[in-house]
């Protein structure tokens, strides 16, 4: 009896040391200096965008079974103080693909795929014996289907940078993630283009697109789609390297949403160097795109084709006039607001402000009220952009209404 209850308890202290060490190994695997802890506190946002509906649970999962990112430690403390600070959630963090077990599962209301690669749910290397590798293959099916149901049940699913370099050949997976990983043309600092500025989850950018150095995706032809998915960010068409990217379309987005059954979808293509994890603007980008994953941010998931949505002429244009009288010279320059596209054209060191300024699609019409030799004119442009350039057509008139001339225009983006 004695022998029994001596063999239990060494038993027992066996496996709390073995957990022990298994702990202590995880920490120190995911240690991050506490100069960068400091930069991601500084960074995170105070509070949350929205307030949770209800105590909010995440799975920060990072396991790779590929490529292996170093940002991973810093991307997941991040993520846990995100969650932490602005009290949106709290984060579980683990490498454990046991957690996708339909009973583990089922305690988180979004999972984030931090930086995974691979098949997740298979071991590595695979058994040789048929027998275990049947076992393992049945347990990914199992673990599969699990994740399945748990989002297209009405739970979440989010992922930074290389989740879309996990399970590249598994479909359901490449449609409800969003894209599947084909290569990263770009690692360098690229300009970053709104597609819809007044969006909550692109609020945080202020109307403004943006530079950025990170290694930036492309996506397989079949995925990544506007059809499919309500993009976000994309690089700015007019970036003079666009051309090292593959995609027939010319699409190359970095962030959208989407729904999947009754769940929901975040990803972001921004997160393979450590600062993007205590870069603030992203962080909010970030937890705006976990909050509607959970289900407590509203937000329009509605894709839309680039032909029905406005190409972004925020910026400066130089644009020249063709007039009878002969051409001249001018710059717009256009920004967003709260109220939509505003716009000055620059001659001769004046500004003069844009009214009646209508942009849609890709047509934009507005007028300018100028003095000119003593009277009050009116010129009234309309022209068609795209994504660099436009040609338009601008009237003149008088306080009267009289016609007094025509011309023609163009418009370059300025680089």
């Amino acid at each position: 009896m004695n022998c029994i209850c001596m063999r239990s308890l060494l038993g027992g202290v066996l496996t709390l040391l073995l957990l022990l060490s298994a702990d202590a190994s995880h920490a120190q695997l995911f240690e991050v200096k506490p100069d960068v802890v400091e930069k991601i506190e500084k960074a995170v946002p105070k509070n949350s965008l929205v307030k949770p509906k209800k105590p909010r649970k995440v799975l920060v999962f990072s396991k790779t079974s590929g490529f292996r990112h170093g940002s991973i430690p810093v991307g997941a403390k991040s993520i846990v103080m995100l969650g932490q600070k602005t009290g949106a959630f709290e984060a579980v963090h683990s490498e454990d693909d046991s957690m996708f077990e339909p009973e583990s599962l089922k305690q988180f209301d979004a999972v984030i795929m931090l930086n995974t690669t691979g098949k997740l749910f298979l071991p590595k290397p695979m058994p040789k014996d048929p027998v275990e590798k049947a076992k393992a293959l049945e347990r990914e099916k199992r673990l599969k289907k699990s994740l399945v149901d748990f989002v297209s049940g009405g739970k979440g699913l989010a992922g930074t940078h290389s989740a879309t370099d996990t399970y590249k050949n598994w479909k359901e997976y490449n449609d409800m993630m969003g894209g599947a990983f084909d290569g990263h043309p770009w690692h360098e600092p690229v300009p970053i283009r709104l597609l819809d500025a007044s969006h909550p989850l692109n609020k945080v950018f202020n109307g403004e697109g943006f530079t950025i150095t990170d290694e930036i995706y492309q996506f397989r032809a079949d995925t990544a789609k506007p059809s499919d998915r309500r993009l976000l960010l994309t690089l700015d068409p007019g970036f003079k390297k666009l051309n090292k990217g593959k995609r027939k379309d010319g699409n190359y987005p970095i962030s959208w949403i989407d729904k999947y059954g009754e769940g929901r979808i975040f990803y972001c293509s921004l997160g393979h160097r450590d600062e993007i994890y205590y870069n603030p603007m992203i962080l909010e980008h970030y937890l705006a795109g976990f909050q509607y994953a959970i289900g407590d941010l509203d937000a329009d998931a509605t894709p839309f084709e680039p032909s029905d949505s406005e190409i972004d002429i925020t910026g400066i244009w130089d644009v020249s006039v063709e007039m009878p009288q002969g051409g001249n010279e001018v710059v717009w320059e256009f920004k967003q607001t709260d109220e939509g596209i505003s716009g000055v054209s620059i001659s001769n060191g004046e500004r003069q402000e844009f009214s009646n300024l209508s942009f849609k699609g890709k047509e934009l019409e507005f007028d300018i009220t100028v003095d000119f030799q003593g009277m009050s004119i009116t010129i009234e442009v309309e022209a068609e952009f795209e994504s660099d350039k436009a040609e338009g057509s601008l009237t003149v008139f008088s306080d009267a209404g009289d016609e007094l001339a025509s011309g023609t225009l163009s418009a370059m983006k300025s680089k």
